[in-house]
């Protein structure tokens, strides 16, 4: 009798754990499965969030890539106005050399001849015609003298001019290079900020933030072919087929075509700028390294009126620009990281203006 009551206590215990393991076992793969999704939200939310971040950074770095832009066209104006004022102050001490030389070759030759008198050459004419023409010439001589002394005073005069111009000039050359390398330093600034910012994500964002990258690569092929394809009508000598010519090439800071990346990283890159700067070069029309210069130099026209090839703006000061090929679309430069790409204007909330330029 006891022996059955153990065996139905037993029974009991064993059915009792069997039913807690199969709860057991129906709970946590529920509570797994759920935990999936939610974490991989959580990380696609913080992989949107660095996205953001870097965005940020772009606009920060596109901005400060400009400045130094903008002081770079100066500083080369400055370069170039004192390249050209030390070549004329060259020429000018050569003259003044020259004619300092002519008057003492004078002046030697009247201490060594004695100097010429009136009486002297009437005394020696043999009629007052021949008066006339002697003493006409001894006028010339003193005249010219005279002429050359002058001459070398205002050269002298000008001498000194020009050396004060010069040394405001170099002065202004010296700010201006202390300025840019104040503006490369923000620069390289916010790009260390950005390497920053991806070496620390883990790889799962990292992995994220890749196929965002690899999907927007292809959004980026097909709306680059549609560009050539709306463009087939256009010559082949036209500004937007020129621009397009160089999709894929790879953005640089302060970049502007071959030979010109500044720290010699790529054969040829790009900056925003220097892509619609190096496009009109190509059709003889030049412009500066500079957003809001070539803003400012260019006639403004409605978008409604824009032709292809035409320049899009963005910001205000500009800080960013690409060129229009129409149907809501332009091709530029965009970020670090990025290449020559065409993209559509209605994408972008801050276009500022357009402007048409010619020869």
């Amino acid at each position: 009798m006891g022996h059955r009551r153990a065996l139905k206590r037993s029974s009991i215990a064993s059915a009792l754990i069997a039913a807690l393991v199969i709860a057991a076992l129906l709970v946590i793969p529920a509570v797994q499965v759920g935990a999936v999704p939610d974490d991989l939200a959580s990380k696609s939310q913080q992989a949107a969030e660095v996205a953001r971040e870097i965005d940020g950074l772009d606009r920060e770095l596109a901005v400060s890539t400009e400045a130094y832009n903008r002081v770079k066209v100066q500083l080369d104006a400055i370069s170039t106005k004192v390249d050209s004022t030390r070549k004329r102050l060259f020429e000018i001490k050569q003259n003044l050399k020259e004619r300092k030389e002519v008057l003492n070759q004078r002046a030697t030759s009247l201490y060594k001849n004695g100097r010429v008198s009136m009486l002297e050459v009437l005394l020696d004419t043999k009629d007052f015609a021949d008066f006339l023409q002697r003493a006409d010439y001894v006028f010339r001589v003193a005249e010219s003298d005279s002429e050359l002394i002058s001459r070398i005073r205002y050269t002298r005069d000008s001498v000194a001019e020009l050396e004060r111009s010069l040394a405001e000039q170099q002065r202004q050359q010296a700010g201006l290079v202390e300025q840019a390398s104040a503006k490369k330093y923000q620069v390289e600034l916010k790009l260390e900020q950005r390497r920053n910012l991806l070496a620390s994500l883990n790889q799962d964002i990292q992995r994220l933030i890749a196929e965002q990258v690899r999907a927007q690569a292809t959004a980026d092929a097909s709306i680059n072919k549609e560009a050539q394809e709306s463009l087939v009508s256009l010559p082949e000598g036209s500004l937007a087929k020129t621009a397009l010519k160089y999709l894929g090439v790879p953005y640089h800071w302060a970049g502007a075509g071959p030979g010109e990346c500044p720290t010699g990283e790529h054969r040829i890159c790009f900056d925003c700028s220097g892509l619609t700067q190096y496009a009109y070069k190509l059709h003889g029309i030049s412009l500066p390294h500079n957003a809001a210069m070539q803003f400012n130099r260019g006639v403004k026209v409605p978008l409604a009126k824009a032709k292809p090839g035409d320049l899009v703006f963005f910001g205000m000061p500009p800080h960013h620009v690409g060129m229009y090929l129409g149907n809501d679309m332009f091709v530029h430069a965009p970020r670090t990281g990025d290449v020559v790409k065409v993209s559509k204007l209605s994408s972008r909330s801050d276009h500022t203006g357009t402007c048409s330029f010619s020869k």
